[in-house]
């Protein structure tokens, strides 16, 4: 599969457009292949993760975390230079899909609110909308009908007015990248195109999420349900107990600036991670219990998720995915 089809795929998951301003998603490490047979899915670029996922003969490595959020010279034998060093030698990519998937509210980020049968759930800190793209695309009449039958199936993606040297489509913000892809690669076919975004949004991105359970429960019984998802025990707790649980809110990572969201969305209980000393005055201020689960458990899972997403899309590719585990506690280095 060639790399920019790859790039393509990820970025329908996640569109770069989305990620915070501050952020540093996207390609880290370029590499001169082009053919990728391999793609290694993890939480983090750390060296013992990179070297297991080269181990496999990985070609395409996509984590959760960028290998630095301010990239400076490989200026002293340190984890961030073995790394890049490693990749650059081994001619392997590395691509960091951070913000641009934490804010896509049918991505894996929601992952634990089916886990905990929440409904009614949307976002809780907006961000921005996905609008459609409108494309007109000219061209001779066998390109046209190529293009056509490379796209058709994908029910994000509308054609009208279809003619012999035109054709007009409509996709979701998720395919535009598909699109251009096989735009780029049909090049050559001296295709035309004309494009602009649509008017109406049809549906918000941001971070977080906030939904209620069909039946109020308890802290008891919400603990107790955290302990078999998450398979820990231990979690720091900040703020009153509630009697009865109705709404809950989440925010993988670190959430602690969302605690006024999280109030005005009527939350009992919020579960996030790495909540400092003054974060916790705040939530017991708010009367809100705040459950900081650590921030790597919650964002290790969502990139298992995504791995098999990614392996059930690229399954007739003839593209292997592999999620490699990370370990708790290495997102809080430069890697965070």
């Amino acid at each position: 599969m060639h790399v920019n089809d790859v790039i393509a795929v990820i970025e329908e998951i996640a569109p770069l457009e989305f990620a915070a301003s501050w952020d540093r998603c996207g390609v880290q490490v370029a590499a001169r292949r082009g053919k990728i047979k391999r793609l290694a899915v993890a939480l983090d670029p750390a060296p013992d993760c990179v070297d297991r996922a080269l181990a496999w003969d990985a070609d395409f490595l996509l984590t959760h975390h960028p290998l630095a959020l301010k990239p400076g010279l490989p200026d002293r034998p340190d984890a961030y230079h073995h790394v890049l060093g490693t990749l650059l030698r081994q001619d392997v990519w590395l691509y960091a899909a951070h913000t641009s998937l934490d804010v896509q509210p049918d991505g894996p980020v929601r992952w634990l609110a089916k886990e905990l049968g929440l409904e009614r759930v949307s976002v809780l800190e907006p961000t921005g909308a996905v609008r459609p793209r409108w494309f007109r695309v000219l061209g001779r009449p066998e390109s046209l009908a190529l293009f056509v039958r490379e796209l058709e199936q994908r029910p994000d993606i509308e054609f009208f007015n279809v003619g012999p040297q035109a054709l007009e489509l409509v996709c979701s913000a998720g395919a535009e990248s598909t699109v251009r892809s096989v735009l780029r690669r049909d090049a050559g076919a001296s295709l035309r195109v004309l494009s602009q975004d649509l008017e109406h949004p049809v549906a918000t991105v941001g971070f977080g999420f906030v939904g209620v359970f069909s039946e109020p429960l308890t802290w008891n019984a919400l603990a107790a349900d955290l302990e078999r998802i998450l398979e820990r025990s231990v979690f720091a707790l900040a703020g009153p107990v509630p009697e009865i649980i109705r709404r809950l809110a989440c925010c993988p990572g670190s959430g602690a600036s969302m605690l006024p969201r999280v109030k005005q969305a009527g939350a009992e209980v919020f579960i996030t991670g790495d909540m400092k000393y003054h974060d916790a005055r705040t939530a017991e201020e708010l009367g809100i219990l705040v459950v900081d689960v650590g921030h790597f458990s919650l964002e290790e899972r969502m990139m298992r998720f995504l791995a098999e997403q990614l392996r059930v899309r690229l399954s007739d590719e003839g593209l292997r995915v592999e999620f490699f585990p990370s370990r708790d506690g290495i997102t809080h280095g430069i890697y965070a």
